[in-house]
């Protein structure tokens, strides 16, 4: 089996994120991909998001439509979960599967700085968003050296410009964000009254 694993704060989970699991799937045969909603992400310790909770709910309302499944595997850790406990756990639970883990460009970028960033070398293949501006030898030179190099795909022409930090400021100045969200995220964003004020009705600490 070939899984994918589509990990981010998803707040909210969005049409980009939706498109880059159909690509994803198609292009690279998976068998699934599973959106898994960040708990307490090291790397946004000085950011408010939305309650963990109510982000997983969004993003099992998203996944329906592309046929995807989602795990609150990280919302329910009682401590800060980084990206290798993670990819220890699906490894756990799927021990013969080939795992691809689908990240940004700019995450992409940053991997050298993860914790333990050489053992997720050995952990998975890289699916990464390419982005028009960023220049794919670019991105392998950070790893030159290594005795391992990543495994990467890339998926090209994939519209992730949308950008949820937008959506939230869009959504709680009252514009539209119907293009930009699935009907029933929609819903649930004005039926939670999300985002509102600048954050002050759904924005807690996780």
């Amino acid at each position: 089996m070939r899984t994918g694993l589509f990990g981010g704060t998803f707040d909210p989970i969005h049409n980009g994120h939706l498109q880059v699991v159909q690509s994803a799937k198609w292009l690279l045969n998976l068998d699934r991909v599973i959106f898994i909603p960040a708990g307490d992400p090291p790397h946004k310790t000085d950011k408010v998001i939305t309650d963990k909770f109510t982000r997983l709910d969004m993003a099992q309302l998203a996944a329906n439509i592309v046929g995807a499944q989602v795990s609150d595997w990280e919302v329910r850790q009682e401590k800060k979960s980084y990206s290798l406990d993670m990819l220890r756990h699906f490894r756990s639970v799927y021990p013969q599967d080939e795992l691809f883990f689908i990240v940004g460009a700019d995450s992409f970028r940053d991997l050298p700085l993860w914790w333990h960033y050489r053992e997720l070398l050995e952990l998975c293949t890289f699916v990464v968003v390419a982005r028009p501006d960023v220049d794919k030898e670019t991105l392998l030179d950070r790893f030159v050296g290594d005795e391992k190099p990543p495994r990467v795909f890339y998926l090209e022409d994939v519209p992730m410009d949308i950008s949820s930090t937008e959506i939230r400021q869009m959504a709680g100045s009252g514009q539209d964000v119907s293009h930009l969200v699935p009907p029933a995220v929609l819903t649930f964003i004005k039926t939670h009254s999300l985002y509102i004020n600048g954050g002050d009705n759904g924005f807690r600490k996780n």
